[in-house]
């Protein structure tokens, strides 16, 4: 318990909360992509499965799933990574990876209002992600100019 209040203390909640948070949706994605991918159709029609993949597949082609898998995972490990170290270049490039997902999720072959519910997935995600950066720079500058 002392060691969760210490994070709290050195980094900025939203950092946390929100690396916490994209290490479920990580997990998740990856063993819904493996229970849907192991099922056969028949299967498929009697089981119901989270509906994430679902989502997954509606915005990317299924050639893309590898690659969110990885992407979604490099954003998890950066994050940590970023906690560990004290460091802000990890947690720029997740902001960076987020945009690319964001990028790679328009399609202009699909209508406009499938492109707007996208962004209006992937934006409250991206500025999540700016605010948490923000934030922990700060507490990171605070923290510099105690020791100073």
């Amino acid at each position: 318990m002392k060691k969760i209040k210490n994070l709290f203390k050195e980094h900025s909640p939203y950092l946390l909360i929100l690396t916490l948070c994209e290490g479920i949706l990580s997990l998740v994605c990856t063993l819904s992509f493996v229970y849907s991918d192991s099922l056969s159709y028949n299967d498929s029609l009697i089981y119901n499965s989270l509906g994430i993949e679902k989502l997954l597949e509606t915005l990317y082609s299924s050639t893309f799933w590898a690659l969110l898998l990885l992407i979604l995972a490099f954003i998890f490990v950066l994050n940590i990574t970023c906690i560990k170290y004290k460091n802000l270049e990890p947690g720029f490039i997740s902001i960076c990876l987020w945009v690319l997902m964001f990028i790679l999720s328009i399609n202009l072959t699909k209508s406009l209002m499938d492109n707007l519910m996208t962004s209006l997935l992937f934006i409250p995600i991206i500025v999540i992600n700016i605010v948490a950066y923000k934030t922990e720079e700060n507490k990171l500058k605070k923290r510099k100019s105690k020791t100073k």
